[in-house]
């Protein structure tokens, strides 16, 4: 037998092993394949089916994935209690995607019954690990419990693109709560969640315009602002982890499946 026949028997091998592999990472990617339309067909049903059983095998990525649904009611009857309890499963395991969304339910308390405390554990797991939405929800948390604490979160999430963020940075720099009032680099900030989009920016900015800085200090305001941009847009700090309806929200929404594998 040749070389080449031998090697493509292998890869065809190699292949069928993949494709009938039970493991859980290998349900998860069929689920991802299945949700996005990779083979055959988009098929919504199959791929939930897939992250089940990938998430009863103890998989965090598909705990996450299944949590989805079941909390916004997508393909499944809702049921946020289920989707708490598979994004603990997760976070558990140290996913940081997963501690901000179980920290989120506990904090808005809508579909469950709201427990700060338990809220903070959860986003302080996620804000430990560098995460935008951990470190701002904890922000607007302790914003209410302690709020020296709340302009640093927000500046994490700032430096990664979340104009909601911006905003409230730039919201305590001009208030000088909790930070040393600054209203020079608020009015950056403000600029900056402004040209994102984000439109309760626009009077705090008209209330600086009004007399508070200078023209030339504003000057160099809209300059320095126009300069970090380049460095704090999601665009460029996101690394595949945007573009779903809510991400930009006041109170961001969960990831959709086919993006969660970039917000890890």
């Amino acid at each position: 037998m040749s070389r080449t026949i031998l090697s493509l028997i292998l890869v065809l091998w190699s292949t069928i092993a993949l494709a009938q592999s039970t493991s859980p990472e290998a349900l998860y990617d069929r689920g991802m394949d299945a949700i996005t339309g990779v083979g055959p067909s988009q098929n919504d049903s199959l791929g939930i089916d897939y992250f089940r059983r990938s998430a009863e095998l103890g998989y965090g990525p598909a705990q996450i994935a299944l949590a989805y649904y079941y909390e916004t009611g997508t393909a499944l009857a809702i049921n946020p209690s289920q989707a708490l309890d598979l994004y603990r499963k997760a976070a558990q395991q140290g996913d940081p995607l997963a501690a901000w969304l179980a920290g989120r339910l506990y904090f808005l308390g809508n579909a469950v019954p709201c427990d700060p405390d338990t809220a903070r554990k959860w986003l302080k797991l996620a804000a430990d690990q560098n995460s935008a939405f951990g470190a701002y929800y904890l922000g607007r948390l302790m914003a209410d419990r302690d709020y020296t604490k709340a302009p640093a979160l927000y500046k994490i999430a700032a430096d990664q693109g979340l104009p909601q963020a911006q905003y409230f940075y730039a919201k305590a720099l001009k208030d000088g709560r909790g930070i040393p009032q600054d209203r020079f680099t608020a009015y950056i900030w403000y600029t900056i969640a402004a040209d994102a989009g984000y439109a309760a920016a626009g009077p705090d900015l008209g209330e600086l315009n009004s007399g508070n800085l200078t023209a030339d200090q504003i000057s160099e305001a809209r300059a320095k602002a126009h300069d970090l941009e380049q460095v704090v847009i999601r665009a460029v700090t996101a690394r595949g982890c945007s573009g779903w309806d809510g991400e930009f929200d006041e109170f961001p929404t969960p990831p959709p499946p086919k993006l969660q594998r970039f917000c890890h």
